[in-house]
């Protein structure tokens, strides 16, 4: 059960409480009840002296049902309230991959800007490491030809010589080194994928390895050594988190809370819920002061890029709905600013 539930969790158990006390009373009641009824026939033979008795008898029955129709109302209120807090949480967690996704398309549109020979250096490091691999692969699989030819067409036809010149040199000391060797330098290569956290890749690679080497022991035990090595970098980011909040440092906060949104289970993305809640709540309070702080020192500029921030991570707040309805002034005393300024 999540903090947000526990909340409730008392108004159960008073409430079961309370129909076992009211059960146990009507009981007794019921049964005094009946003992009169009974008193009162033997002692007079109409039964309308015993009527009653007779009513208040179906009165507790009735009472009786009461009790248990009531205690079934705050249960399904109970559980309702939990449903909420579940479905809060799951529309939280797809509101931030919705910012996300908006961040990522705007790079993607900025990117799609630019010149082909921008583009080309933009993306160079990740195509090198991405040829880089792909030798290496070659190398562990012993294809030296497929290889050799790779390299030459990374020199010839893309013009990465001096890239080229690493890769012949890494080629020739694989034909050299022996099979533990060559063991020893694939368990390097992803040790190196672990350190930069890229989980997906890392286990990519070590199932090719377990495939091309199944003999040996050492591949065989890197899924486990990468499943380790993620369960401590999320521990360490948990605790990293815990201590962000502890010194209410929200920017960093929030960086992490992205960051463990790739690795929580449901069950632990509910705990964190409320502190979550927090953060953000910081974090958009933060921003409306900065906001405000530049409209007052009539910062157009600045006051426009804090506005546009708070309507992008913030679109359903009040504030942004507030910040929306200034921004076509901001823009036009920005803009009024810098014609002034020109």
């Amino acid at each position: 059960m999540s903090d947000e539930n526990r909340r409730f969790s008392w108004v159960l158990r008073f409430a079961r409480i309370w129909m076992i006390a009211a059960w146990a009373f009507l009981a007794l009641a019921a049964a005094a009840t009946v003992t009169l009824a009974v008193v009162s026939i033997r002692l007079s033979p109409s039964w309308t002296a015993a009527a009653p008795f007779v009513a208040a008898f179906a009165a507790e029955l009735v009472a009786g049902l009461w009790v248990l129709v009531i205690y079934g109302m705050i249960q399904v209120l109970i559980s309702a309230q939990e449903q909420l807090t579940h479905a809060s949480g799951r529309l939280g967690r797809l509101e931030a991959v919705l910012n996300e996704v908006s961040s990522s398309t705007k790079a993607l549109t900025d990117l799609a800007r630019l010149s082909d020979r921008a583009k080309r250096l933009v993306c160079q490091e990740q195509e090198i490491e991405t040829l880089r691999e792909t030798v290496r692969r070659e190398l562990t699989l012993q294809d030296y030809e497929g290889a050799d030819a790779m390299i030459d067409a990374i020199e010839k036809e893309l013009g990465y010589t001096e890239e080229a010149a690493r890769m012949r040199d890494e080629a020739v000391a694989a034909r050299r080194a022996t099979m533990e060797e060559k063991v020893d330098a694939s368990i390097q290569r992803i040790q190196g994928i672990i350190d930069r956290h890229d989980w997906a890749r890392a286990t990519g690679e070590a199932q090719r390895l377990i495939h091309v080497m199944p003999q040996s022991e050492k591949i065989a035990a890197l899924p486990q050594r990468i499943e380790t090595a993620r369960t401590q970098h999320k521990r360490e980011l948990l605790q990293a988190y815990g201590e962000a909040v502890r010194r209410n440092d929200v920017d960093r906060s929030i960086d992490l809370l992205k960051q463990l949104d790739l690795y929580l289970t449901p069950q632990e993305a509910a705990a964190l819920q409320e502190s979550a809640r927090g953060v953000f709540r910081a974090r958009l309070h933060n921003l409306g002061v900065q906001f405000a702080i530049c409209v007052t020192d009539q910062h157009w500029a600045e006051a426009v890029a804090t506005g546009e921030q708070i309507v992008r991570e913030y679109p359903n707040s009040r504030m942004a709905t507030e910040v929306r309805s200034k921004m076509e002034q901001l823009r036009a005393r920005a803009s009024g600013t810098v014609s002034a300024a020109k």
